[in-house]
């Protein structure tokens, strides 16, 4: 159980550094870089890949790595049907996001994706209101979402 913590605190960290450094280059560029986020991607399947060898338990990794493809889906068609609203950087994010709030609290997953889409919806109207505009950048939604859930969960 000890070691099991230590993996989803290091999980932790990892989506911590992805969202400060991701979170103001969306907010500043309206981009998010791939690099970081595929290499976040792979250092949560090798973390979770470990603990998963070590401990001989396979059923966390299977139900977070299914919980992440199927949101990466979804986002993958909301892309396909509006790429003005959505951007594939958003699309990619997700992968990594709910493969990490998955395999630390896979009941949260929802969660994150209510409080991601009600802040960025919030933050929507703000701008709106101040700006005449209503795009924003939706992964800092996504990244501090996902870290606070998974901080409420470890």
């Amino acid at each position: 159980m000890i070691e099991l913590i230590q993996y989803r605190n290091l999980a932790l960290v990892i989506v911590g550094v992805l969202g400060i450094i991701q979170v103001p280059l969306d907010l500043r560029h309206r981009i998010l870089s791939r690099r970081l986020t595929m290499l976040a991607l792979y250092s949560l399947i090798l973390v979770f890949g470990v603990d998963a060898v070590k401990n001989q338990s396979w059923t966390t990794l299977s139900v977070a790595s299914i919980a992440a493809i199927a949101v990466t889906s979804i986002y993958a068609l909301l892309h396909r049907v509006s790429p003005q609203s959505l951007g594939w950087g958003d699309v990619l994010l997700v992968a990594p996001l709910t493969l990490a709030v998955a395999y630390v609290a896979p009941e949260r997953v929802l969660w994150w994706q209510l409080l991601a889409a009600s802040t960025g919806a919030v933050h929507a109207v703000w701008v709106r209101i101040q700006r005449g505009s209503s795009h924003v950048p939706f992964g800092p939604h996504l990244l501090i979402a996902a870290w606070l859930m998974m901080v409420a969960s470890v």
